[in-house]
């Protein structure tokens, strides 16, 4: 009690700063155990004894050895109730032949083509929205040509998440671990769901992904698809959970037979799904970037005060020990949650970008902020 009250008194006006650092540990810690408990909890599959029919949409431009290598993952898939559209935007390689060599093989396949014109400007909504028209069943599963599903469950068990309240669920898609050069991505996806299932928890219905979601046609129609901002690229999956959700339930799943499993692309042109994610968060508001960001305020405040505090010289073995403690907490804690979704070879990038990785983030903010022409 003696040393506590020399503290106190000869520490002046730093002993406020340093009451603020314990605060922001707390709100730091909370914050990091509460994502954990999210994760951990996540939802299981309803036991439902009926199937519902799925329709799976997949739009492809220009990617004959994509459709080769990964359609028939989602043609093979142990359900009996689905079907399987492509839609061709526009390709000018052997998309058309691959598909018809396929369907021979696959009856459940089907597939429609959108030809260049002058006139229009044709857009990735639009052809998920060609898509969905020809869909034949309520429960719309899309997915990506550059992507493939982890198991032979994928459709039927993503379609036990629904009920009659349910307008959509979100899926986790990453890259396999033994893909070269991948690492930042791989935990920017990881890191990215993690933050998702947060949000959905706190009913903040912000994103979505496009490799891994389902929604109901019924709502999309009566939500007249993407007739609020059909021209943007932007927004063809964060804007149907936006949208869909005041027709039902979002949910999250981290169950592995929902997984997909993403290829690495070196094609140009590829979209960066980094910089889409980051000009995506610019057309939130600023109420909605704060619910976004409030982890990485609380990191950089906790640092920021850290340095200034042991700069200033107030004890800085106790500073150093109260950073160790949520460095510590930290790692411990995103390793758990690395264990949850089955995630290997990805936490030590995980856990940098996810605690000082704040260059990082500045960069993908400032690079998709001056490259936003390129998503309108």
């Amino acid at each position: 009690m003696e040393s506590l009250q020399v503290f106190w008194e000869e520490s002046g006006m730093l002993k406020y700063w340093a009451i603020l650092l314990l605060m922001l540990l707390c709100v730091y810690m909370y914050l990091m155990i509460r994502r954990v408990v999210i994760v951990y909890r996540g939802g299981k599959p309803l036991d439902k004894p009926e199937q519902e029919g799925v329709s799976v949409i997949i739009t492809a431009h220009n990617n004959a050895e994509a459709l080769r290598r990964n359609l028939p993952s989602f043609l093979m898939q142990a359900y009996d109730k689905f079907e399987v559209i492509v839609v061709d935007e526009c390709s000018e390689d052997d998309t058309q032949d691959v598909l018809a060599e396929i369907q021979k093989d696959y009856p459940q396949l089907r597939s429609t083509r959108i030809y260049p014109d002058t006139k229009f400007r044709f857009t990735k909504k639009l052809a998920i929205n060609i898509g969905v028209l020809a869909a034949k069943y309520d429960i719309l599963l899309f997915s990506e040509i550059n992507c493939r599903p982890a198991t032979m469950h994928w459709v039927k068990t993503m379609q036990a998440c629904f009920d009659k309240n349910t307008a959509a669920v979100v899926g986790y898609a990453n890259y396999e671990p033994e893909e070269h050069l991948v690492a930042t991505w791989r935990a920017f996806r990881f890191l990215r769901f993690l933050e998702m299932m947060v949000l959905v928890k706190n009913k903040k219905y912000i994103f979505g992904d496009g490799c891994n979601m389902a929604y109901r046609k019924s709502y999309y129609i009566s939500n007249r698809g993407f007739a609020k901002n059909s021209q943007s690229y932007l927004g063809y999956d964060n804007d149907m959970v936006r949208e869909l959700s005041k027709f039902g339930k979002i949910k999250m799943t981290k169950i592995p037979d929902t997984y997909v499993i993403i290829d690495k692309s070196d094609k140009k042109g590829d979209v960066n799904e980094i910089s889409y994610y980051y000009a995506s968060k610019m057309r939130l508001t600023m109420t909605e970037r704060l619910g976004t960001d409030k982890g990485m305020i609380v990191r950089l405040l906790f640092y920021a005060l850290a340095i200034y505090l042991v700069i200033m010289g107030l004890y800085p073995i106790y500073i150093f020990a109260i950073v160790a403690v949520a460095f510590l907490t930290d790692f411990i804690l995103l390793n758990i949650c690395a264990i949850c979704l089955k995630q290997k070879k990805l936490f030590l990038t995980s856990f940098i970008i996810s605690t000082i990785g704040f260059v990082y983030r500045w960069y993908w903010n400032g690079y998709s902020f001056f490259n936003r022409r390129k998503w309108s």
